[in-house]
């Protein structure tokens, strides 16, 4: 689905498809947004006859696995952003691709984006003031997925510190798991967020066509400090991921040192108290006390006990025995 919109000072009207190439000839405030679902193969067209857009962007847009990244063409700027998605335990990356021309802006994205309804807002409110053009449409939509990575980031704080304190008590492999996949997502939430920086970047520092930089550049240091402050958290989170990990191979095995220390421990008492039982199957005539004895039997018992509580209190106060 493509829906056409044209923002004047009154406010977004819808457009016709059959008007666009009239809309985009004239000179004048207005300003076309294109926004692509799909894309279909009439959207294609669209990019090649109507807009005339370079094959190579066009196959970009067909092709959504693109990191984030700004080209300059004559006529156009291209830009790739990953807008995030939190679907229960996991964290999806889409591709929103953004053409900004003289006077239209186009956004191609494979399905339905909530922030794309924020962002129609906040154009709105400004599309009467003299910030409505084609480069403050395109800060508007990279300030909205920007923002729309802070309350995930949000979840995953509280999880790691969460799965922290489940490491300190009682680890299993259940929080090892986890802690993998936080590690994956973050490794991937950093994949996306340095790219934006240098997008930024570009769009601060150098001339670029379609882009009024003095009118914009505050909207896009901004946002470059909200890069700035999520790279942070990212950096600072997978620092206490591998913390935890490394928390989590030590309690690990520390528990395997009590176990064997524990058994080791068992096993020399059995083998002590199997020296005095093997001692009563030995062929002698005559033993100590006698067999037929009436309190032989408590008292080996009795001097077994002692021997392993005796060896117990040793180990114990040696540190050997928990």
């Amino acid at each position: 689905m493509t829906i056409i919109s044209c923002i004047t000072k009154t406010g977004i009207t819808a457009v016709p498809p059959a008007d666009l190439p009239t809309l985009l000839a004239q000179e004048s405030s207005d300003i076309l947004w294109v926004d692509m679902i799909g894309p279909r193969e009439e959207d294609l067209q669209m990019m090649r006859e109507v807009f005339h857009f370079h094959p190579l962007t066009i196959e970009d847009t067909r092709n959504h696995r693109q990191r984030p990244k700004i080209e300059e063409y004559p006529t156009y700027l291209f830009v790739i952003l990953n807008p995030v998605e939190c679907q229960g335990r996991e964290t999806i990356f889409h591709e929103l691709d953004i053409f900004v021309g003289r006077n239209y802006i186009v956004t191609v994205h494979t399905n339905a984006q909530p922030f794309l309804d924020e962002a129609r807002e906040r154009i709105e409110r400004v599309a009467a003031t003299p910030h409505a053009s084609p480069g403050y449409m395109l800060y508007i939509l990279m300030d909205t997925v920007v923002d729309g990575y802070f309350p995930l980031l949000d979840v995953l704080e509280e999880e790691i510190e969460t799965l922290g304190d489940t490491i300190l008590a009682q680890p299993n492999q259940q929080s090892l798991n986890r802690l993998f996949e936080l590690k994956r997502t973050l490794i991937d939430f950093w994949r996306v967020v340095w790219p934006q920086r240098e997008i930024l970047n570009n769009l601060a520092h150098h001339d670029l066509p379609f882009i009024n930089e003095e009118a914009i550049q505050p909207y896009l240091r901004d946002v470059t400090d909200h890069l700035m402050w999520i790279a942070d958290m990212v950096t600072t989170f997978r620092d206490t991921l591998t913390s935890s990990i490394d928390l989590y191979m030590s309690s690990i095995s520390n528990r395997l040192n009590i176990v064997v220390n524990r058994l080791t421990v068992f096993t020399v008492m059995i083998g002590l108290m199997g020296v005095v039982a093997g001692f009563y199957g030995m062929n002698f005539a005559q033993t100590w006390p006698p067999f037929e004895s009436s309190w032989g039997v408590p008292f080996v018992l009795l001097l077994m006990g002692v021997i392993a509580g005796t060896l117990a209190y040793i180990l114990r106060r040696l540190n050997w025995f928990q």
